[in-house]
C-alpha cells in the first residue's frame, strides 16, 4: 500500500550498486586515443589537503555507523503529530476484505512498522489520519489510493479503511558507543577500533585526493565512442532494474514526471561525466605506469564471484551482461585501476 514514487530514487541507485568507485559502470577497451590525450591533468604529485576535512569524513563516516545501530527511546504516551515517527500495525480493506500488501501484523512482524508522519510513504490520508491519535489506541483510518496504481491497477482509485494500532513514538536517539567490543562485535571486517579509524582515515584521504585532482584537471574532447557505450550500459542497468520490480521505462518517466527526451539528456550527461572521470584516472594510471595484474583480477574475480552467488567467470558474465550490457571483467578491471589510482594519490597527498 506504500506509494510507488519510491522507484524514482531506486532507479538512480541502482547502477552505482556493484561498485565504489562512484563511477557507473565500467570502460570497454577500444580503437580511440590514449586517455592522456582527451585531458589536461591538474596536479596529482602534491596534493594539499586540510586535516580538518579529514577528519570531518572520518567522523561522519562514523556517525553514519553509529546511526546504524542506534536506538530510539519508545514514548508510550502523548498524541501523534506531524513530523512524528511511529511504530505502528494496521490491517486494511477494501470493500470489507483484505488486500494484498494492505497489512502488518504482530504476528507477521512483531517490530512493527516506523512511519514518519507528513513523509508521504503511504497512499493519502493514511498519514494525515493517525494525527492526534493517542499510543496505545487503535482507531480505524479511512485512506484513498491513487487513480493510478501500479502496485496494484486493482486497488487504483478506490477507498480503504486501516485498522491501525499505535505501538509507540520514537523518541530521543541514542547511539551506541565507539569502542573495541562495538567494532569486533559489529564490524567484523575491522580487527579492532584503531583498525577501522586508520582505515576510514586511509578512505577519507583518497577520496579528498582524487577529488582534489578531478577538479583541477579538464576533459578536451569525450570520445564517441565511449560516451555511445557508457549510455548503453546505463540505460541497460536502469532497464533491468525496471524489468525485475516489474516496471517499464514508461512507468520510471512518469513517477519522475519528465519526457523521454529529458530522460535521453540526463542519461546523456551522466555517461559524459562518468567517461570523464575515467580519462582523468586513465591518464593518470598511464603515466605513472599504474596497472592491475591478471593476479590481481583473479583475487577481485573471487570476491565477486560470491557477491553474484556465481560458480564461475561464464555464470558471473552473463549476469553483468544482464546488468551492463558487458563482461564483468571490462568492469572489474577498471574498478580495481580506479582504486589502484586513488591509493597512488593518497600517498601524495600533503596535510596542511
Amino acid at each position: 500500500m506504500r506509494k510507488t514514487s519510491q522507484i524514482a530514487l531506486s532507479v538512480l541507485l541502482c547502477v552505482t550498486v556493484a561498485f565504489t568507485s562512484g563511477c557507473s559502470v565500467g570502460k570497454k577497451k577500444t580503437a580511440e586515443k590514449a586517455d592522456s590525450e582527451y585531458v589536461t591533468l591538474g596536479e596529482y604529485k602534491k596534493i594539499s589537503v586540510k586535516k580538518s576535512e579529514i577528519d570531518e569524513q572520518v567522523q561522519k563516516q562514523i556517525d553514519s555507523t553509529l546511526d546504524t545501530y542506534a536506538e530510539y527511546k519508545k514514548k508510550k504516551t502523548g498524541k501523534v503529530k506531524d513530523k512524528d515517527t511511529v511504530n505502528i500495525y494496521y490491517v486494511g480493506k477494501v470493500n470489507g476484505k483484505k488486500f494484498s500488501g494492505g497489512s502488518c501484523t504482530k504476528k507477521e512482524n512483531p517490530d512493527g512498522y516506523n512511519l514518519t508522519i507528513g513523509s508521504g510513504t503511504f497512499i493519502p490520508g493514511f498519514e494525515d489520519g493517525l494525527i492526534g491519535a493517542q499510543v496505545g489506541q487503535t482507531l480505524e483510518v479511512k485512506a484513498t489510493f491513487p487513480d493510478s496504481y501500479s502496485n496494484n491497477p486493482d486497488l487504483a482509485g478506490k477507498k480503504a479503511v486501516f485498522t491501525v494500532t499505535v505501538n509507540y513514538i520514537q523518541g530521543k536517539k541514542i547511539r551506541p558507543e565507539l569502542t573495541d567490543k562495538f567494532v569486533t562485535k559489529n564490524l567484523t571486517s575491522y580487527k579492532s577500533l584503531e583498525d577501522y579509524e586508520s582505515t576510514l582515515r586511509r578512505k577519507s584521504t583518497e577520496d579528498l585526493a582524487w577529488d582534489s585532482v578531478y577538479n583541477a584537471s579538464k576533459v578536451n574532447e569525450y570520445p564517441k565512442k565511449r560516451t555511445k557505450e557508457m549510455y548503453d550500459q546505463l540505460y541497460t542497468s536502469i532497464n533491468y532494474y525496471l524489468q525485475q520490480n516489474n516496471y517499464t521505462i514508461s512507468d520510471y518517466l512518469s513517477a519522475q514526471k519528465t519526457t523521454s527526451a529529458d530522460f535521453k539528456k540526463d542519461l546523456t550527461k551522466t555517461a559524459k561525466e562518468d567517461v570523464g572521470k575515467q580519462l582523468v584516472y586513465g591518464a593518470i594510471a598511464e603515466k605513472e605506469n599504474i596497472k592491475v595484474s591478471d593476479k590481481e583480477y583473479k583475487e577481485e574475480l573471487k570476491s565477486y564471484l560470491s557477491t553474484y552467488n556465481c560458480d564461475d567467470e561464464e555464470a558471473l558474465n552473463k549476469q553483468f551482461h544482464n546488468f551492463y550490457g558487458t563482461d564483468a571483467k571490462d568492469l572489474i578491471m577498471d574498478d580495481l585501476l580506479y582504486k589502484k589510482v586513488k591509493s597512488y594519490l593518497a600517498d601524495h597527498v600533503v596535510e596542511k
